[in-house]
């Protein structure tokens, strides 16, 4: 996660199914990152001004945060699945 220090991006936090965005802020020398949460009411369009005020208090991002991968979130909805079962011979 080093080359994203000092940008807004998407993060799959542990025990969280939906990724959140963070302004990952700094890397401190134990290798954990510090990084600030949005404010309710900002766009996801203004994120990437970085306004002081656009943002809270810095937190500690737990252990096994990772960047979030787009691509692992695709899959079938179950109804797609059931339709394609029940007509299989």
């Amino acid at each position: 996660m080093e080359k994203y220090i000092g940008k807004v991006i998407l993060v799959s936090l542990p025990n969280s199914r939906l990724p959140k965005y963070r302004w990952i802020v700094r890397k401190r020398d134990d290798g954990r990152y510090i990084a600030r949460v949005p404010k309710m009411g900002v766009l996801i369009r203004e994120l990437d001004k970085k306004r002081e005020s656009d943002y809270g208090k810095e937190i500690l991002l737990p252990l096994g945060t990772k960047p979030h991968n787009s691509s692992s979130g695709t899959r079938k909805s179950r109804k797609k699945m059931r339709k394609n079962n029940t007509f299989k011979n």
